[in-house]
């Protein structure tokens, strides 16, 4: 009897060397939890992809039944894994539902006229977007130009410091100016940060401009919007969330640059002098009035976020939350005879991704120590609103998620021997990553393309709204041969098959190796958080900790 006693305490000991203290929840040191994170499977990532981005989900758009099955094959998976239901009806489904509302513009009872005598042309000098909150509303005022529309004094810059907008209608060009740091110019890039500051400073109306050699395409965002409308999100109380919700304005829309240049005198050089040089961008040489009326026909219908409970143990009442978008764009303009829209990178590879760390949070030998939500969250192609809804309306308290882990079109191409973590720097989680990427033999890069402003170009834009630390796991730029050789494959990625048909999974677009990768530093960056002692917490000098609550 005392021998088997002894082989019993030696085969606990050899076992307790996995890890680290004897506390109720078994918690890893950093190599046994690479070596542990090790079991993930590239066929079973692969696998998660082809169902997700088959031709018969038709490209997964929420409101419809295809959007159904994708739903349920992620359901089906929490449920193998013994992951629990936190959606609606008290936790008893895995479901969020949401009502989203679409605004069309009926473009042929709407107008816009110059100096009240000229009629301007749809689709060609300027198009509306739909208001969510009204179905007719009429406008006049005089026409102002703001530069980027960003009132940021704090750092120097302010559009309005010398420029009174108070009932007019405001052109603003997309971006934010490039003197701004990166996390800065991200935040003020976005459209609905835009919104609101001209909101607030009383504007009667906005129009966006798309500056020379700015992203975005005039007649392709007027075809799509004519087509496809806009979205919002509403809440439980009726107030609509999103880019067609302008507050007390009456209009939103987007103007054409060349259009803009014949009607106010701005040149591409004057531009130049105000994007580049910082010098005041002038007014229009003469008085330019518009008025006109705006048409919208509303409807709506439900979607939802699949949400996901693994409990913890010691602090179960903390929560990280897991994110990746299941939604993709539907069907689409036909390329090459093929209008299927699949999302294989963007981003069914991103919910595979979380699927299988899942599956590694599930096999843990004891609970961790915090909670996980895992949500695949609807309607990021129509404004990141699933994620909005999650973030103001989640199923637990707010105050208790401590941190987002956000996988959004990795981009799993070549093997992966660098990552950028967007965000990251901004906060503590920054420490986590540099130990997970250790591990892992992974250099950390810096944002390769900050203009893009990845960071608020996605679901954990709406967590760090909230004041909750977040990171963005993105690829880096090195590759077997160049520091920087990632680059050409990314590029022409993006030129290719980005929202397009042939985003599907076929030879050469994936690398398998790279995504098992991605999936064990996601996990290990997750559970890193999840047991320390601290919860994550901004940085004194991160801008994004104003919104700490």
């Amino acid at each position: 009897m005392i021998m088997l006693r002894n082989h019993i305490a030696l085969i606990l000991c050899l076992c307790a060397m996995l890890f680290t203290g004897c506390k109720e929840e078994a918690t890893f040191n950093d190599k046994t939890l690479a070596e542990f994170s090790n079991s993930v499977k590239p066929e079973d990532i692969r696998h998660h992809i082809a169902v997700l981005a088959d031709d018969s989900l038709k490209g997964r758009l929420p409101g419809t039944p295809q959007y159904k099955q994708a739903m349920e094959y992620v359901a089906n998976k929490y449920k193998e894994f013994g992951i629990s239901p936190i959606g609606d009806s008290e936790g008893s489904t895995y479901y969020q539902t949401l009502t989203l509302r679409k605004s069309v513009v009926k473009n042929e009872q709407s107008y816009m006229v110059l100096n009240e005598k000229d009629t301007l042309q749809v689709g060609e000098d300027y198009f509306f977007t739909g208001n969510a909150n009204e179905i007719l509303t009429e406008f006049s005022g005089e026409l102002v130009i703001a530069g980027f529309g960003v009132q940021a004094s704090e750092y120097g810059f302010d559009d309005f410091e010398n420029l009174d907008v108070k009932g007019k209608i405001v052109a603003i060009f997309s971006g934010a100016p490039s003197s701004l740091p990166a996390s800065e110019r991200a935040y003020f890039s976005n459209t609905n940060t835009k919104i609101t500051t001209l909101d607030n400073l009383g504007a009667k109306g906005i129009l966006f401009v798309t500056a020379p050699g700015g992203r975005g395409n005039f007649k392709g965002s007027y075809n799509r919007m004519s087509q496809r409308g806009i979205n919002s999100v509403l809440l439980p109380n009726g107030t609509a969330l999103g880019r067609s919700n302008f507050g007390n304005m009456a209009f939103g829309g987007y103007f054409n640059w060349s259009s803009l240049t014949k009607l106010t005198g701005i040149t591409e050089e004057d531009w130049k002098d105000y994007s580049e040089k910082g010098n005041t961008l002038k007014q229009p040489t003469n008085i330019v009035h518009l008025n006109g009326k705006v048409v919208t026909t509303l409807s709506q219908f439900e979607s939802a976020n699949v949400l996901g409970l693994l409990e913890g143990e010691e602090l179960k009442d903390e929560y990280i939350v897991h994110t990746a978008h299941l939604d993709h764009v539907g069907i689409g303009r036909p390329i090459n005879g093929d209008s299927i829209y699949n999302g294989a990178h963007d981003n069914a590879s991103g919910i595979s991704a979380m699927i299988e760390i899942a599956r590694l949070y599930s096999k843990l030998p004891s609970k961790p120590k915090r909670s996980v939500i895992f949500a695949a969250v609807t309607a990021e192609e129509m404004g990141l609103l699933g994620s909005k809804y999650l973030a103001v309306n989640p199923p637990v308290a707010q105050e208790k998620i401590i941190a987002n882990v956000n996988t959004d079109m990795p981009t799993l191409i070549a093997p992966m021997l660098s990552v950028e973590p967007l965000g990251a720097e901004q906060s503590s989680i920054m420490s986590v990553v540099e130990r997970a990427t250790k591990q892992l033999d992974l250099r950390i890069d810096p944002d390769h393309m900050p203009e893009q402003v990845r960071f608020v170009r996605s679901d954990n834009l709406n967590f760090v709204l909230e004041g909750i630390p977040a990171l963005r796991m993105k690829y880096g730029l090195k590759t077997e041969t160049s520091e920087t050789g990632l680059d050409s494959i990314i590029n022409d990625f993006t030129k290719n098959h980005y929202h397009k048909p042939s985003d599907e999974l076929r030879d050469g677009m994936f690398n398998f190796d790279a995504a098992k990768t991605y999936v064990r530093l996601q996990f290990m960056n997750s559970y890193l958080i999840n047991v320390s002692e601290e919860q994550p917490t901004w940085n004194e000098d991160s801008f994004f900790r104003k919104f700490k609550k």
